[in-house]
């Protein structure tokens, strides 16, 4: 073997280049496929937060509704509207608890996609 020069430049052995092609292809390919499903997640978890703020908007509606007494009385002012905003609540509950795990979903997108630093 000689020794490189400075002015020389050097070329990738075809046997190494061959070796990493397909490793880098492949490890491109799964940083595409995170990148989609973080997409994909956070927009999930947009629609789910908007869908909570449509239930709290309805939620204080009922609230506010039945504070003017806008409801019939034939129906029970108090008790109606009370068991529409304890629905509402469990709605929320449950997709705020849809939320948090799509935010953890998210972070973890986030983690996986940060190991990946081939590219």
């Amino acid at each position: 073997m000689r020794p490189v020069d400075a002015d020389e430049e050097r070329a990738p052995e075809p046997g190494w280049e061959r070796l990493l092609r397909p490793g880098l292809a492949a490890a491109r390919r799964d940083v595409t496929a995170l990148e989609r499903e973080h997409v994909r997640a956070h927009l999930r978890a947009r629609r789910r937060l908007l869908e909570i703020e449509g239930l709290l908007d309805e939620i204080a509606r009922e609230v506010e509704a039945s504070e003017r007494g806008a409801l019939p009385a034939a129906r029970g002012p108090g008790a109606e509207a009370e068991r529409r905003v304890l629905k509402l609540c469990e709605k929320v509950g449950k997709k705020a608890a849809e939320a948090a795990r799509m935010g953890k979903r998210i972070v973890e997108l986030h983690q996986q996609i940060d190991s990946h630093d081939c590219c």
